[in-house]
C-alpha cells in the first residue's frame, strides 16, 4: 500500500529539523559553500523535494498560459488570441529551476554522501540512488524542450570542479540517464543494511522497491523518446525495465506523485487559476461527453445554468420567452482563435445576470476546468493537491504501445494494457478530484468506468489502436500538460482529421496555426562566463536540419523530436 505523502513541516521535523523545507535555506546553501557540510543527505533530500514543487512561475507561465492552451486542455476566458502559439513570454522556467533550485541540490546529496568516510557511505548508498532518480527525472524533463545542457560536469563548482561546464548533447544525455538509471536500480536492489530517508521522502518513505519501480518507468518514457532516433537503444532499454512485474507499476498505488495540503498553493496567486476563468476546451468535452467519462466532471465543472437558473433567467426577461432548457451543463470553448471570434458563436462567450436570493449571479454558458485540481485552495477550499510525475496509467498507455509496434510484447498485448490504462486513468482522477475537494464531487464507480471503457470510441479496435492509445494518453496528461504535448510530438495525435477524437482545427486569420516544438534558447553573448561551450552546443544542434531557423526558433526541434 502507498504511504501517505501528504506533506506538513511538522510531519518531517523530526527527521529533517524545522528548517528544512523553507527557502531561506536554498539560499543560504547557495551562497554559503561552507553550509552544504553541515547538513544530512536526509535535510537537503526534503529542500530538493520541495524544490521540485514550488514553480509557481512555472505554472503561471509554462502550464496555464502557454503549454495548456497550446494543447487543448483549456481556453483563456474569450478563447485564444490569434498569436497565442507564438506567444512564449517567460517559457522554459524548467531549465532555471533546474539549475538553481533542483538539480544543485540534488548533487549536493549524491556529494554529502560521497563525502562521508568510508563506512559510514556505504549505508547511504540507497539515499544516494534515490536522489539520483529524481534528478534524473528532473533532467528529461529539462532537455525535453531544450535539447543540449550540461549535465555530467554541471554543478561541481563548489567541489572543485568547472565553472564552465561543457553541454551533453540529447543522445549523450539519454545514454547517461540510462546509465545512471540502472546503476541507481542495482543498488537499491542489492544494498543491505541502509539508512532511510523516513519522512525526508515525501513520495515513498525510503521504500527501495518502490524507487526501483519509479525508475523504471522513467527508463521506459525515455525509451519512448527514442523510437525514431534509435529504434534497437529504445527497445533494448524498455525489455529490461519492463522484464520484471516485480519492479514495475502494477496499480495507482504505485505512483510516483506528490501529495500535499492546499496550504501549498494557497489561493489567489500564481498557482490559482480561478481569476483567470480558464475555459473548458471543445474537443475534450465533447469527447468526454460523448463516452461519458467520468474524468469529465473531474476536470471540468458544469456550466451555471441550471433548471432553476434558466428558469430565473426567463422570468427575469434575461433570455427569450422560447427559449428551451438544454439539460447538459458542459460546453466547451473553441481553441480557434476564429471560431471563438465568429460571430455566429457569441452566445457561448456571453453571459447573463441574474437575480437570486437577493444577490447577482452570472450564468455562464461555458464550462471551466476543475480550479481545485490544480489549486485546492481556491474558492475557500480546503483539500490536497496532486503533483502527478510518472504514474501506472501511463505506463499501461507506453506498455499497449509498444506491443502494438511488436517492440515489447505481441501485438496481442494491446488491449490488456490499453484497457488497463484508461481505467487507472479514470480512477486515479477520481482519487485526485476526491482529494481535491473539487465542486460536485462524486467518485467514479467501478461500474461506471467499466460503462466508460465500454463506449464505441473508447474500446479497444486494433484497426485505430495507436491513435486510441496516443488519445487516452492525451486526456490522461490533463494534469502534465507537457506530457501530453510530448504525445502529440511522438505520435501526431490528436488530430483535426481523427474519426475518433477530432481536435479542433486552430485557424487565425483564415490560416492554420503551426504547434510549436520546443523552447526558445537564449542567444549566447561574448560576455558569458560560459559562451564557447555555449555556443558550441547550439552550432553542434544546428547542423541537424531539423532544428529550425536558430535558437529562437519554437518551431524548430530538438534531437529526440525527429520528423
Amino acid at each position: 500500500m502507498k504511504l501517505n505523502k501528504i506533506w506538513m513541516a511538522a510531519a518531517i521535523a523530526g527527521t529533517v529539523g524545522a528548517t528544512a523545507c523553507k527557502k531561506e535555506g536554498f539560499i543560504s546553501y547557495n551562497t554559503n559553500p561552507g553550509t552544504i557540510y553541515n547538513l544530512k543527505p536526509e535535510e537537503q533530500f526534503a529542500n530538493g523535494v520541495v524544490a521540485t514543487f514550488e514553480a509557481d512561475f512555472e505554472y503561471f507561465y509554462d502550464y496555464y498560459r502557454i503549454m495548456m492552451p497550446w494543447m487543448q486542455y483549456h481556453t483563456p476566458q474569450n478563447g485564444n488570441g490569434k498569436t497565442f502559439m507564438s506567444e512564449v513570454g517567460n517559457f522554459n522556467q524548467r531549465r532555471g529551476y533546474f539549475y538553481s533550485r533542483v538539480g544543485n541540490v540534488l548533487t549536493d546529496v549524491q556529494q554529502i554522501i560521497d563525502a562521508m568516510p568510508a563506512g559510514e557511505k556505504d549505508k547511504y548508498q540507497h539515499e544516494r540512488a534515490i536522489a539520483t532518480i529524481l534528478k534524473v527525472y528532473y533532467a528529461v524533463y529539462t532537455t525535453d524542450i531544450n535539447g543540449s545542457m550540461p549535465y555530467t560536469n554541471a554543478f561541481q563548482a563548489r567541489y572543485g570542479g568547472t565553472m564552465t561546464p561543457t553541454y551533453d548533447n540529447q543522445q549523450g544525455l539519454y545514454n547517461t540517464f540510462e546509465n545512471e538509471l540502472k546503476a541507481s536500480i542495482n543498488t537499491l536492489k542489492t544494498a543491505s543494511g541502509q539508512a532511510s530517508y523516513g519522512n525526508a521522502d515525501m513520495f515513498y518513505k525510503g521504500d527501495a522497491q518502490s524507487w526501483v519501480k519509479a525508475a523504471n518507468a522513467l527508463r521506459v518514457r525515455i525509451a519512448m523518446r527514442l523510437m525514431k532516433r534509435d529504434a534497437a537503444k529504445a527497445k533494448s532499454i524498455a525489455t529490461e525495465a519492463l522484464a520484471n512485474a516485480g519492479d514495475n507499476f502494477g496499480s495507482n498505488a504505485d505512483n510516483l506523485d506528490f501529495v500535499t495540503s492546499f496550504e501549498h498553493t494557497g489561493s489567489g496567486n500564481n498557482w490559482d487559476p480561478t481569476g483567470a476563468i480558464f475555459r473548458a476546451p471543445k474537443a475534450m468535452i465533447d469527447f468526454l461527453y460523448s463516452t461519458n467519462d467520468p474524468r469529465l466532471r473531474m476536470m471540468f465543472q458544469k456550466n451555471s445554468y441550471t433548471q432553476e437558473n434558466f428558469d430565473l433567467a426567463k422570468a427575469q426577461e434575461k433570455l427569450p420567452p422560447t427559449a428551451v432548457f438544454n439539460p447538459r451543463q458542459y460546453v466547451g470553448s473553441f481553441a480557434s482563435p476564429d471560431a471563438a471570434a465568429d460571430p455566429a458563436n457569441a452566445k457561448y462567450y456571453t453571459t447573463r445576470t441574474i437575480r437570486k436570493n437577493g444577490a447577482d449571479l452570472v450564468l455562464d454558458t461555458l464550462s471551466r476546468i476543475q480550479y481545485r485540481l490544480f489549486c485546492p485552495g481556491s474558492n475557500g477550499g480546503t483539500g490536497k493537491v496532486t503533483f502527478p510525475l510518472l504514474t501506472y496509467a501511463e505506463l499501461c498507455f507506453y506498455r499497449a504501445e509498444l506491443a502494438v509496434r511488436s517492440v515489447v510484447g505481441a501485438p496481442g498485448d494491446a488491449e490488456a494494457w490499453y484497457e488497463k490504462g484508461v481505467k487507472a486513468s479514470m480512477a486515479y482522477y477520481s482519487q485526485i478530484a476526491k482529494d481535491a475537494a473539487v465542486v460536485e464531487f462524486s467518485e467514479a464507480t467501478g461500474a461506471e468506468i467499466d460503462a466508460a471503457y465500454n463506449a464505441p470510441k473508447v474500446k479497444w479496435a486494433a484497426a485505430n489502436g495507436l491513435e486510441q492509445i496516443a488519445v487516452q494518453s492525451y486526456i490522461n496528461f490533463f494534469k502534465q500538460a507537457n506530457e501530453g504535448w510530448s504525445v502529440y510530438k511522438r505520435t501526431g495525435y490528436p488530430s483535426a482529421t481523427s474519426t475518433i477524437f477530432p481536435w479542433e482545427r486552430v485557424m487565425a486569420d483564415g490560416v492554420e496555426q503551426v504547434m510549436p516544438r520546443r523552447a526558445i534558447f537564449g542567444i549566447p553573448v561574448s560576455t558569458d562566463r560560459n559562451y564557447v561551450n555555449a555556443k558550441a552546443a547550439y552550432d553542434d544542434m544546428a547542423k541537424d536540419p531539423e532544428f529550425g531557423q536558430g535558437p529562437t526558433d519554437i518551431l524548430g526541434r530538438v534531437w529526440w523530436d525527429k520528423k
